[in-house]
């Protein structure tokens, strides 16, 4: 009676594990398709705001028992005109601090600053209210547009138990193992057909 033995083997240590490969794939940047490049260009343009400046004089009134106290608020709005942000800014004219003209350009600037902070959050809530489907802002090119969001590339269940019952078979190593077995889930279909065909070759 013939009895066929089937001997166990690992991969060649100088190739890459595909999890491995997955790792480096995900975190390539350099790579115009990457979907992380794809999420900044679409936020990439021009913005038009408008930025006034005006005394405080709540502030004023508010603390009018500090010397020397000077207060501007600053209001930025879109191009439609509505408001996006508002800011404001102090500071305090001393015998220590006596340049008025670099004591003002201080508190202007703290008043933009602080109503540049607040537009950030103001436009992160519009960004998010926004239909992923609307196109880029005008201007990007075809290149920048939002894309309709792509099928799932993972492995398939058959590829999977295929790939299980593969390593199980020809990887020895339990740690060895074990990677194979933890990456099979994120695996795209490609990386898995690869996967079999390296293990089939041998």
């Amino acid at each position: 009676m013939n009895t066929t033995t089937f001997k166990r083997r690992t991969l060649s240590p100088i190739q890459p594990h595909p999890v491995e490969l997955m790792r480096r794939k995900a975190m390539d940047t350099q790579d115009p398709e990457h979907v992380m490049r794809k999420e900044i260009q679409k936020l990439c343009g021009t913005y038009q705001f408008t930025a006034t400046f005006s005394e405080d004089t709540d502030t004023l009134a508010t603390f009018r028992h500090v010397p020397g106290l000077i207060a501007v608020q600053c209001l930025l709005k879109d191009k439609d005109g509505k408001p996006v942000g508002k800011g404001h800014g102090s500071a305090i004219l001393t015998r220590i601090n006596r340049g008025i003209e670099r004591t003002a350009f201080i508190c202007l600037n703290a008043s933009f600053l602080s109503a540049a902070n607040s537009a950030c959050k103001v436009m992160d809530s519009l960004r998010l209210d926004t239909s992923h489907e609307q196109a880029a802002p005008k201007g990007l090119g075809e290149a920048y547009r939002a894309k309709q969001e792509e099928s799932s590339n993972l492995a398939t269940d058959k590829q999977k138990s295929y790939l299980r019952e593969l390593v199980s078979l020809n990887v020895e190593n339990e740690a060895e193992r074990e990677r194979w077995e933890a990456g099979l889930d994120s695996m795209s279909k490609e990386d898995a057909s690869e996967a079999i065909s390296q293990f089939a070759d041998r």
